[in-house]
């Protein structure tokens, strides 16, 4: 953990060391020179504040003086993930030598909660502060303060003066809190996410996981590392699943809505694939549906009952095999269940998409068409003051969808594709792609992919 944390910042640390001891001894023998009650702590306490004061000021990674501070709303992710195992650990001495070398455990707590929280403030507005002002180090660093503060107490025996500073404590937490409401209104923009980053999963995720991937493929993989990487603005995060033999595959969470797997996605396919019992190599698009659909039997029998199913080739000559592909529909509508299979040229699924949503889904009685569609895209370019008339509009296809992210409710939707028809290509042949718009088929609102 302490390599993972600090990296190549030894030489740092190391110096970081020696001027934390120094100051450990100054504070001790001044605590003794004055005769302060067990001054002997003064040592350990003044040198983890410096080497806490150091770490969080001087060595953390950002963009000095960005004003702006992250609120995590997933409480639980720093418990998970390195980082923050460290800010916990971190803070726990200072809460412990302050109820050792003071004996008041009042004035202990206050500090070990707000100076967290002065230090976020600081790496968020300091020029010469180089941190990341987020809600997770606080939350880790007041906890490990916390727990310092009970092992102390338990250490003592409870020996401690509670009635102690009352006052001067309650005036510090009044000041700092009616300081930091204010700071945080009028200086710090306050980013709101579900999730600060990457983490290890919880039991339950990796259960969500491990079934996933069982019934997709039965017992022929086991699955190794699972992370999960957390929604932002109202959509859902995923699971990021490592499989035997290096395999990636994404699930889908909160929900396990969706799993996506890719294998291998080439014109001379291998063994790093799944094989379906009882094929060979498929000749055609015949032959590779069959062999489709025989993975699906095996392992998603409802689709079956889909409304309609298709197979294509994938590439201009069906180099990279066939994808077929299950689709439930409702007067006309797509709906979200769905199953998607690509079979390679060796007869093995080497891309897996399926989705566990909804075969039905309560709509409007009337729903715009696709030509209304295509002309509120037009409408909404001619504003933007894009030449139409080198554009190519099409309405692609209606599906239901999640109209904010993928937690909002369910609504029909337009996928219109544009095309710039004067577009030159670069030398490789791409940037002329089309881009699509998504058109509430209920309200003609518009929505960028």
């Amino acid at each position: 953990m302490f390599g993972a944390v600090f990296g190549d910042d030894m030489w740092f640390l190391a110096g970081l060391t020696v001027v934390a001891a120094l100051v450990g001894l100054s504070a001790w023998a001044l605590a003794r020179r004055r005769q302060v009650p067990y001054s002997s702590w003064w040592l350990p306490l003044a040198f983890c504040l410096t080497g806490v004061l150091g770490v969080t000021l001087a060595l953390r990674g950002g963009e000095a003086g960005r004003a702006e501070c992250v609120i995590n709303h997933e409480v639980t992710e720093p418990l998970y993930t390195t980082q923050g195992l460290w800010n916990l650990a971190m803070f726990v001495p200072l809460g412990l030598f302050g109820v050792l070398a003071l004996r008041r455990p009042l004035p202990v707590l206050v500090g070990v909660t707000a100076l967290p929280c002065l230090i976020e403030l600081a790496q968020a507005l300091a020029p010469f502060v180089s941190g990341i002002c987020d809600s997770a180090d606080v939350e880790m660093n007041a906890g490990g303060g916390l727990l310092g503060v009970a092992l102390g107490i338990v250490l003592v025996r409870g020996r401690v003066a509670w009635k102690a500073w009352v006052r001067p404590s309650l005036i510090v937490v009044a000041v700092l809190g009616v300081t930091g409401v204010a700071v945080c209104q009028t200086a710090i923009t306050l980013d709101h996410v579900d999730g600060s980053g990457v983490r290890d999963a919880h039991d339950t995720e990796r259960k969500a996981a491990e079934r996933a991937i069982h019934q997709a493929f039965g017992n022929y993989y086991r699955v190794g590392a699972v992370r999960v990487s957390p929604g932002v603005s109202g959509h859902n995060g995923w699971i990021s699943i490592q499989m035997s033999d290096g395999f990636p595959a994404e699930l889908m969470w909160p929900g396990a809505r969706q799993l996506n797997v890719s294998f291998e996605n080439s014109v001379h396919p291998t063994k790093e694939s799944f094989p379906v019992a009882g094929f060979g190599k498929p000749r055609d698009a015949r032959s590779a549906y069959l062999v489709a659909r025989a993975y699906m039997k095996a392992h998603y029998p409802w689709a079956e009952a889909a409304s309609s199913h298709a197979t294509r080739p994938v590439g201009s000559k069906a180099e990279f095999g066939w994808l077929s592909s299950w689709r439930f529909k409702e007067h006309g509508v797509v709906m979200p269940r769905s199953l998607d299979v690509q079979i390679n040229r060796a007869g093995r699924v080497s891309q897996m998409l399926v989705d566990f949503g909804p075969t039905h889904v309560s709509l409007p009685d009337r729903l715009i068409s696709a030509k209304q569609a295509e002309g509120i895209v037009r409408k909404t370019q001619k504003k933007s003051g894009a030449d139409v008339t080198a554009l190519r509009i099409r309405a692609d296809v209606l599906k239901v969808e999640r109209a904010k992210g993928w937690q909002g409710p369910w609504r029909a939707m337009w996928s219109v594709k544009t095309t710039d028809t004067q577009c030159t290509p670069d030398e490789d042949g791409s940037g002329c792609e089309p881009f699509s718009t998504v058109v509430d088929a209920g309200t003609g609102r518009i929505y960028d992919e």
